[in-house]
């Protein structure tokens, strides 16, 4: 009932996306019971094993994005590297 305090909600729906896109909803019936409206089926039900990514920071500045976005890089160089059998940096 807080008038302009909406903080609760948007983490829950901050936590719960990932979720959706990992898992999906392909049950109607979950969909029936959530919501009425039968013109919305279609939008709401997907498949899930879609891929996403979620960053939560304490504060918001250059170091504490550069550090974890630099860190996936490589991990993602590095992984492609050992599947294609390569040094991924060799100079």
């Amino acid at each position: 009932g807080e008038v302009g305090n909406n903080h609760d909600e948007l983490m829950s729906n901050f936590f719960a996306q990932p979720d959706a896109l990992a898992c999906g909803m392909l049950d109607p019936r979950r969909v029936v019971k959530k919501n009425k409206f039968s013109l919305l089926f279609p939008a709401q039900t997907f498949s899930g094993n879609r891929p996403s990514l979620s960053l939560l920071l304490s504060s918001l500045d250059a170091y504490k994005i550069g550090d974890p976005l630099l860190a996936i890089y490589e991990h993602r160089v590095i992984v492609q590297g050992f599947i294609w059998g390569i040094n991924s940096f060799d100079q």
